[in-house]
């Protein structure tokens, strides 16, 4: 059994994992991953708080962009983004799993949430690509795929003193 629970995408600091708006998502940071200028923080599992409560708040709270993505058993995931501008977009990663797990958000259409995805990283300032690296990245791949697709760099692991 992989993990489930929620992963956090948000520009901020090393108090980004204080913010309510991260606690609505987990009360405990497992993992916290510095790419560049944003956070990656895994968060520990809380059932039943999806969608997302809080990425307009975790928007509001960075003034950037950012994402909630709930994971299934690190088999699939389900991404809901927001920018400051108002967009929202839900977007789905390893959509076979996701079927099985009945976790498809409804009306879910993959090449929209391409797009949404797009203009996601374009208001973000992140890297824009072609569609095509996008979608393969919801069908078959992982939010880190999409990340990476959008020039985040890899994640460097904070190490905190207990």
């Amino acid at each position: 059994m992989g993990y489930s629970g929620w992963i956090i995408v948000a520009k901020g600091d090393d108090t980004l994992a204080k913010e309510p708006a991260v606690a609505a998502h987990g009360s405990a940071v497992l993992a916290e991953y510095v790419r560049g200028d944003w956070r990656e923080l895994w968060l520990n599992d809380r059932w039943g708080v999806r969608p997302s409560p809080s990425v307009a708040e975790l928007v509001a709270t960075t003034g950037a962009p950012a994402m909630a993505i709930y994971v299934m058993d690190e088999d699939c995931a389900v991404a809901y983004g927001a920018t400051p501008s108002g967009r929202r977009w839900e977007g789905v990663f390893s959509e076979e799993a996701a079927t099985a797990y009945e976790a498809m958000p409804p009306d879910y259409h993959r090449s929209r949430a391409v797009a949404d995805a797009l203009t996601w990283a374009e208001e973000a300032g992140l890297t824009c690509c072609p569609p095509e690296p996008v979608e393969t990245a919801l069908r078959d791949g992982w939010y880190s795929d999409l990340l990476e697709r959008f020039g985040l760099p890899e994640g460097v692991e904070v190490h905190r003193a207990q």
